[in-house]
């Protein structure tokens, strides 16, 4: 994660009952724009795209439930309940219909705060999303394996350096200051949200199919390469286009799953552009 973001951000709490929902905003420069991490991150894993909006648009980036400063949430970890915090936030804090952007697991819980309330989407990103993933056998499902192993860790031994041990032997591409990020977001999340995931209880209430076809408003659908780790094979892709009522798409060869981390002035600029046209 780049932490030299340069734009000033306060964080604050939409309190739900029992719980709350952590989310930093940015300067009322424009539009509102709300970012959403994927699975075990934060709102600050967008940080290395962030400054490119900030003079143009009003940033709001969210904590999912269980993840970060938020709440861990008794209910559960259902995609649907992902989205539906997603829609209460844009009601009661950003006030307005807002632009969307979510990566994996957010931008899953975008394309179903799109089908469950397009009237707050004005026009939505959903990068890499594991649309199809559940479909994949699990010998073959790298997303599977490296969450059970993490899972394991959590639940036998919940230390710090254990948790870190771990993060260094499974991502051996990070250095140190990564490998800590990675740990500290580990240790905020609440581990039923593996558990939910891995168990099929996350997709509760949730059909892809339906989803897809009632994200009525406008959407880019962006994927990163299968043989470098994307949520989404071109087959799925492919599906998923034929059924979203107002979509583009791209597919980046050169990239893996985590594309706004991996190519952030490209990916700036290709949300810029899409988002352009429906400001």
């Amino acid at each position: 994660m780049n932490n030299q973001v340069q734009t000033a951000f306060t964080e604050s709490r939409l309190q739900l009952g029992d719980r709350h929902i952590n989310y930093g905003e940015g300067p009322d420069n424009g539009p509102p724009l709300l970012f959403i991490h994927g699975i075990s991150g934060r709102w600050q894993d967008w940080f290395s795209v962030v400054d490119a909006f900030a003079d143009q648009w009003h940033i709001y980036g969210a904590d999912l439930r269980g993840h970060g400063k938020s709440s861990w949430a008794a209910d559960g970890y259902h995609w649907r309940l992902y989205a539906e915090d997603q829609a209460k936030l844009i009601e009661r804090v950003i006030g307005e219909p807002a632009f969307v952007v979510g990566h994996s697991l957010g931008g899953a819980t975008a394309l179903g705060l799109n089908a469950l309330r397009s009237d707050l989407v004005r026009a939505a990103v959903y990068e890499d999303p594991p649309l199809f993933l559940q479909h994949r056998p699990p010998e073959n499902n790298e997303f599977r394996i490296r969450f059970s192993e993490t899972l394991e860790i959590l639940d036998s031994n919940r230390s710090y350096d254990a948790v870190f041990a771990h993060v260094r032997e499974s991502y051996f591409d990070l250095d140190d200051a990564r490998c800590h990020d990675r740990t500290e977001k580990l240790m905020a999340m609440d581990p039923e949200v593996y558990r939910s995931t891995l168990s099929g209880r996350a997709r509760a209430n949730w059909r892809t199919e339906d989803f897809i076809v009632q994200a009525a408003a406008p959407g880019l659908l962006l994927q990163a390469e299968p043989t470098l780790g994307s949520a989404l094979d071109d087959e799925e892709a492919a599906e998923a286009m034929t059924m979203l009522p107002d979509a583009e798409f791209e597919k980046w060869d050169d990239s893996g799953h985590g594309m706004h981390s991996s190519f952030p002035e490209r990916f700036s600029e290709r949300v810029k552009k899409f988002f352009e046209r429906y400001r």
